[in-house]
């Protein structure tokens, strides 16, 4: 069943589905059903990491589930130790307008030892039949990707 008031994405396919619904899928016997709330940012590394330091530097994929505006706050540290109790970690928000079709990357918050300066980030907009893909390198400042509704 998925809950009214929003649609939702299958999350292996990118379709939609109204919601308020129950919904019967077929899907591999090594993954399971998962739904994302339309509105929804969902940031992502890359799957064949093994461990969290392995490729510090490696891109974010960043995925946008349109149909209502998001926002989410991308949160690093060291991945190692206990530093960020000590506020050693950055944070950025990330900001899915969902009328203006824009996404908004804000000023970095913060800094720690190890800290990536740049980063590749794959925004990547879920519209069923047509994602839409862009990549940027994000420094710390403030960045804003317009897409063509």
């Amino acid at each position: 069943y998925l809950p009214a008031g929003a649609d939702w994405y299958d999350f292996r396919t990118g379709e939609r589905f109204a919601g308020g619904r129950t919904v019967t899928t077929r899907c591999p016997i090594n993954a399971f059903p998962l739904y994302v709330r339309a509105g929804s940012i969902v940031p992502m590394g890359p799957a064949d990491l093994q461990y969290a330091t392995e490729r510090p530097g490696a891109p974010y994929e960043i995925r946008i589930y349109p149909g209502a505006n998001a926002t989410f706050t991308l949160y690093e540290d060291d991945n190692e130790t206990y530093a960020y109790e000590r506020g050693e970690r950055a944070t950025y928000d990330l900001t899915w307008d969902d009328a203006a079709q824009t996404l908004t990357i804000g000023a970095r918050q913060g800094t720690f030892p190890g800290l990536v300066a740049e980063r590749t980030l794959s925004i990547q907009l879920l519209v069923p039949g047509a994602n839409a893909v862009r990549e940027v390198r994000y420094t710390g400042q403030p960045v804003e990707m317009k897409f063509a509704p």
